[in-house]
Formats: C-alpha cells, structure tokens, sequence
C-alpha cells in the first residue's frame, strides 16, 4: 500500500467545502483530510481546525481556498515548511508577486488547477516551447456575481489586461491570473474584458490563445456556485480533478 497523503484545506467557503467534502468522503484515494484552516465560519469536518502555521506541518498538501488577500499569509507558512500548496486563488499569484519569489527558494510545489476554464493543458503546451504570442479572455456574469445589481443592460465593466482585472476584482476573475501563468506571458500583455449580463443564466469564459503554430480557443458555460455567485461551480471541483 502507497503512502498516504494528508492533505489540509485552507478556507471553508463555497470552494473550501466542496474540496474539504471530497477528501473528507474519500473521493481522492490516496489522500486523506487531515486538517483544515478557517477564521469565521464553524468547521463542519471530523478534522482539527488549526492555523495556517499547524497546518503547513500537519499536511503534506494545503488546498486554498481563501480571500486573494489571505493567500501571502499562507504561502509563509507553508513554503518555508516545504508544503506543497494547491492554490485555486491564481489573481493572489499576480498581486502578491512575493510569493512566487518565496517559492522559487523553496522545496515546495506550487499547483494551479484549471479552475473554471478549459484548455489550459494545451495553452501550456504552447509555452512550454516558448511559442505564445497573444492570450485573450473575455468573462461573462450575471450582475450578482459583482454585487452590482443596478446594471440592467449587458455592460463592459473592465477592459485591460489580466493584472488590472486582478486588482479590479480580485474576487471574481481569478481565470485571468490562471490564462497568464499558463500562457508564460507576462500579466500585463494578456488582454482581459469582464461583461456583467442581466440575460447571463450562468459564468461564460471564451479564451484564445496565439501562436506561430496554433491558436487555441476554448468556452466554458458554467453555473455560479449556489453558495457564492462570484465563482463558478467548476472551480471547486478542478481541484479535486
């Protein structure tokens, strides 16, 4: 029998949930719960409930699922541990670029699921031989999933690149920060738009990326999670993938 993994869940949202309840039932074999991290909401696991230095060394693995602006703590716990960190909050890697700065002097490794997109396997594959020349996102949400429920027509609420949607909405467009670290282009040269749509029934991303030999395109029709309009259902469950 193969070692067993512990693995800790840092956050107890509607990502943090799904992600803790999948290890928690055993849907991972090889992986088992083992502890979790959350400030405010009750842990409704049969683990410890520990801070994020406890759980760095009680786990081989630490799931976030955490605000953009809790993830630096955690990555301090954890990298300097040798913690191996999954972190689904990508829009945290470009604001906090201390981060990967830590990581390049850990033993640590730092795993970024596809989250709500799809593509992203052959968007890497691009970059991997260096052949990336343009990356585009364009996201598309009903107005509750910014909290902007005076928007009655379909609106262009951000136009940039993928470090301005970042800062504009650390908490909704963390597909803009994962499109870039799979594309290797820098944030600044990833063309971002964010539409909020009165008509939107679910969260559409529509990707496309250039290259000398290929362009890849992809479209992800996906429904909010129930719990939290910002994120899309996918998202939680492209960790456990």
């Amino acid at each position: 029998m193969g070692k067993v993994w512990n693995v800790g869940v840092a956050g107890l949202g509607a990502m943090g949930r799904v992600v803790a309840g999948g290890l928690a039932s055993g849907e991972l074999p090889g992986m088992r719960l083992a502890a979790v991290a959350e400030v405010c909401a009750e842990n409704p696991f049969d683990v410890p409930k520990v801070d994020f230095c406890a759980l760095a060394l009680a786990c081989d693995l630490v799931c976030e699922c955490l605000p953009a602006a809790a993830v630096p703590d955690l990555a301090a716990a954890c990298l300097p541990a040798g913690t191996d960190m999954v972190v689904i909050t990508s829009a945290a890697l470009l604001l906090y670029p201390e981060i990967l700065e830590a990581h390049r002097d850990s033993r640590a490794r730092i795993f970024v699921p596809s989250g709500a997109l799809a593509g992203m396997d052959a968007v890497r594959a691009l970059a991997s031989a260096g052949a990336v020349t343009g990356a585009r996102l364009a996201s598309t949400k009903p107005p509750a999933g910014f909290g902007r429920a005076d928007i009655v027509d379909k609106t262009r609420i951000f136009a940039g690149n993928a470090l301005g949607a970042a800062r504009a909405y650390p908490a909704n467009v963390n597909v803009a920060a994962t499109l870039t670290l799979a594309s290797g282009l820098p944030p600044e040269a990833v063309e971002v738009e964010v539409w909020a749509d009165p008509a939107a029934t679910g969260n559409t991303h529509e990707i496309r990326v250039e290259s000398a030999f290929s362009v890849v395109t992809a479209r992800v029709e996906g429904q909010p999670d129930p719990a939290n309009p910002k994120t899309s259902a996918l998202a939680g469950r492209s960790v456990l993938a």
